[in-house]
């Protein structure tokens, strides 16, 4: 009977440990996933809404400065992340192929959350990369983009040009 005994204690023994390990090793498994996704940072989704069209004509052909040209009508359009991983971004401005005004005689501001981040003349900007900001994960920001004329121009003369985005999560490969 005493066989019999050490044997079922045995047998107890090795089951808990094996349920133990089991328990251990999940554990782990499950630890180190969240290890590597707050490593990682979470996830990115990005959205952007215009609140016009894709495109948009500069709103005046006539000769402003900046402070009449900030009365126009901007180019408005909200970024959004709805992950809860931080993002890099860039804002790209591509020229409509058939603008008879050109770069050469067009500044612009860019405000955020109704502050001004950037502003400068159209042909000074580099590689097309208007703008390259971050966003933190649950949250939006609000930009205005005006555009306007250092000189004056005929009532059909246009400059028509869109926005577009990249977008990289913060820490991912580059742009």
């Amino acid at each position: 009977m005493k066989k019999k005994n050490k044997k079922a204690k045995s047998m107890v023994r090795i089951i808990v440990v094996i349920i133990l390990c089991a328990i251990f090793g999940v554990g782990a498994y499950f630890g180190t996933l969240a290890i590597d996704n707050l490593s990682r940072g979470g996830d990115v989704k990005m959205t952007v809404t215009f609140d016009d069209t894709e495109t948009y004509i500069m709103p005046n052909n006539k000769k402003l400065d900046k402070s009449e040209a900030l009365k126009e009508w901007p180019y408005i359009m909200e970024v959004k992340n709805d992950g809860n991983g931080k993002a890099l971004y860039q804002i790209i401005i591509e020229d409509v192929k058939e603008n008879t005004i050109k770069r050469d005689s067009l500044e612009y501001v860019l405000m955020l959350n109704d502050k001004e981040i950037t502003s400068g003349k159209l042909k000074d900007i580099k590689e097309n990369i208007l703008y390259t900001g971050e966003i933190d994960g649950k949250t939006s920001q609000k930009y205005k983009l005006y555009i306007w004329s250092t000189e004056e121009f005929k009532d059909d003369d246009k400059y028509e040009y869109k926005l577009t985005f990249n977008t990289i999560k913060y820490g991912g490969p580059g742009f």
